[in-house]
């Protein structure tokens, strides 16, 4: 006799199929499997509560702390994080990893020993505000065109964040000479 299989029909869209956290979550969108690939990259994002972090991201020592936990867990958990970018109230990664699991350990560690360490709270409870505005946002980068686009997005707001003017058209309104100096 042959098994028949029932198809659940899910009520993510598909624009919303390769995304998890983030806003998302206050959405019914959002509250399903964390999509993860260990072929494809990954654009991370964890969004800081500015009242929790003094100073913000892009102080020296916040700057420094941050970069050190992203170069030891990415060895510990075997991800490798191709590019970042560390704002005054958000990082955004791209990384790509292994096993699900590997992945999962990494989005769970850093998130936790940054939070520690930003509040000084390692051995004890934080009674001030939470660190984490929402829960890690992920997108799974599928495609060359969109490998690309990701990379000129967060190398963009890495020169933002070091002075270059902010445009509301961004990417759209760029050529290729901009996108050539933005690389520069």
């Amino acid at each position: 006799m042959k098994q028949q299989t029932f198809l659940i029909k899910t009520r993510t869209p598909r624009k919303h199929h390769l995304c998890h956290g983030g806003t998302l979550r206050n959405s019914s969108f959002g509250r399903g499997a964390r999509p993860l690939s260990g072929k494809d990259p990954i654009h991370l994002v964890f969004k800081v509560n500015i009242k929790a972090v003094k100073g913000g991201l892009r102080s020296s020592k916040n700057f420094n702390l941050m970069t050190l936990l992203l170069k030891r867990y990415s060895y510990k958990f075997f991800v490798k994080v191709e590019q970042f970018s560390i704002q005054r109230d958000h990082i955004h990664l791209l990384i790509r990893g292994g096993r699900r699991s590997q992945i999962q350990s990494f989005l769970r560690v850093v998130a936790g020993q940054f939070a520690q360490r930003l509040t000084d709270t390692p051995n004890t409870k934080n009674d001030g505000p939470r660190v984490w505005k929402h829960r890690p946002y992920t997108r799974v980068v599928k495609g060359h065109r969109a490998w690309v686009t990701v990379r000129n997005y967060i190398q963009l707001n890495e020169c933002e964040a070091k002075g270059r003017p902010y445009s509301k058209t961004r990417l759209r309104g760029m050529s290729e000479e901009q996108l050539r100096e933005l690389w520069a």
